[in-house]
């Protein structure tokens, strides 16, 4: 294949069978279209045109290589604009799952119904999926805010504190920090109750260790069916305590080394639907 912008150049002048008219629409000079087309020529081993002084004419053969590239650069072009219609509407995200369930789907509508016409697309997952290789347009991370070849905004910083359902910590008298030993001591694969403990400087013992759960989500839905105490990330717990169905322990909370941040490759950062999502999310 010869280099892509020879033939760009080769169809317009094929086109407009002069030079100094395919220069301005290239935005290039005459002699630059000229060197050009003699790559060209040279690298088919014939003449493509035939020049007078003023115009020029596609040899036979410059007409049927004409053909083909006519051809091609017209079906690149359709699908190129298709491309950039798909990607107008198109948003895809990936999110850990706890924070997809219990913060981002009960608040998506709103974005949905404002932006009917887009085509969204929600991956949840735990795996730190690379956006680029996979064609995502965005994602919603925990972390420190730096990810190589990703622009970062912050979206909400994390506090960790124990919850649990009204009713459980009305049955056991629970009021205080110093309360918790009386209940059961609900687990997940990403919070330690002992290391809550320790960094906090609050002293409990944790008599009855509960059941361990691999998901945050899951846990918190134990701890609103009474089942126990759950450490709670601030953001997931939010909606379910306005809504009285988990309420706060105490006031002591574990200010967490990292926070949320929507993530996207820097290329697709300021498409409209990203840009829409992203300024959305800061209201939210």
């Amino acid at each position: 294949m010869p280099p892509m912008h020879t033939l760009r150049t080769f169809e317009a002048l094929a086109r407009l069978r002069n030079f100094t008219r395919t220069a301005e629409e290239l935005h290039l000079t005459p002699s630059a279209i000229s060197h050009q087309i003699k790559a060209l020529e040279a690298f088919y081993s014939t003449r493509l045109f035939l020049r007078s002084r003023r115009d020029v004419t596609p040899t036979p053969a410059g007409m049927r290589l004409l053909d083909v590239v006519a051809r091609f650069l017209g079906e690149l072009s359709d699908v190129g604009r298709q491309l950039r219609v798909r990607h107008a509407d198109r948003l895809s995200l990936t999110a850990p799952p706890s924070l997809a369930s219990r913060w981002l789907l009960p608040r998506l509508g709103q974005f949905l119904e404002a932006h009917p016409s887009a085509d969204f697309k929600l991956r949840a997952t735990f795996e730190l999926v690379d956006l680029d290789a996979e064609d995502i347009d965005a994602g919603i991370r925990f972390g420190s805010g730096r990810w190589h070849g990703l622009r970062a905004q912050k979206l909400f910083a994390e506090a960790i504190f124990p919850v649990a359902s009204p009713h459980y910590v009305e049955s056991l008298g629970i009021r205080r920090i110093a309360d918790l030993k009386r209940g059961v001591f609900l687990r997940d694969d990403f919070q330690s109750w002992d290391v809550w403990f320790a960094r906090t400087r609050t002293s409990g013992t944790v008599a009855q260790s509960g059941p361990v759960f691999d998901d945050s989500a899951l846990l918190l839905q134990a701890a609103e069916a009474g089942q126990g105490i759950a450490l709670a990330r601030a953001p997931l717990v939010t909606d379910a305590i306005a809504a009285g169905k988990l309420v706060r322990i105490g006031r002591v909370a574990l200010a967490s080394p990292g926070g949320y941040y929507l993530v996207t490759p820097i290329h697709r950062a300021d498409s409209p639907m990203v840009k829409a999502f992203r300024q959305w999310l800061a209201g939210q």
